[in-house]
């Protein structure tokens, strides 16, 4: 499949009303957050990107694991998710986060900045993955990483819509077009595929 092709998605963005759903109890079950983060070799001091943060259901963890010489950029585009992001970081005293509202595909920090990137459930939602991926590189460090998870294409409890979805095939794909080298990482749940891209 071309990149061109990649491109043409309409994209599906979580509705900022039902956020509430993000800090459910049985999301922690099915994918606990501190699992996800080492897997995806998340390391003390590092600094990560954590785009489409949402409310914070990887922030807080993410804060806790890199420690106080880490650093944790929570990104969303959603000014409501931010407000929630500020309010959180501001409860609960996590003075290694900082809260930065991006465009769609703009996120307004330095290049080459990062270790990681984590994109938990948020590839799905851009019309351009690629550029998307692409700009996330960008805040990369030379041989940084970008952790992804998607929803498996197939019925599921939560998640997207089907028709909405990316493939573990695509987001290969789409990780190889943006530049990365992509390799499959252990899913925390069978619902879930995870992909890590290296720089």
């Amino acid at each position: 499949m071309s990149e061109r092709q990649h491109q043409k998605r309409s994209g599906w963005r979580f509705p900022p009303e039902r956020r509430h759903m993000l800090w459910d109890e049985e999301r922690e079950k099915r994918l606990p957050p501190e699992l996800v983060l080492q897997a995806a070799g998340t390391e003390p001091g590092a600094t990560v990107l954590d785009v489409g943060a949402g409310t914070g259901y990887w922030t807080l963890p993410l804060s806790k694991l890199v420690g106080p010489e880490g650093r944790v950029m929570a990104v969303d585009v959603e000014p409501l998710m931010v407000d929630d992001l500020r309010r959180l970081v501001q409860e609960r005293g996590l003075t290694n986060v900082e809260v930065v509202q991006s465009d769609e595909l703009h996120i307004p920090l330095e290049d080459g900045i990062a270790d990681v990137a984590l994109l938990g459930f948020v590839l799905h939602e851009p019309p351009d993955p690629v550029a998307f991926l692409q700009e996330v590189a960008r805040l990369l460090k030379p041989g940084g990483r970008v952790a992804i998870l998607e929803w498996q294409k197939w019925e599921t409890e939560v998640g997207p819509p089907i028709e909405h979805r990316i493939s573990t095939d695509e987001a290969r794909d789409l990780l190889e077009a943006a530049g990365y080298r992509a390799e499959p990482i252990s899913s925390p749940h069978e619902d879930v595929h995870a992909w890590l891209g290296i720089r």
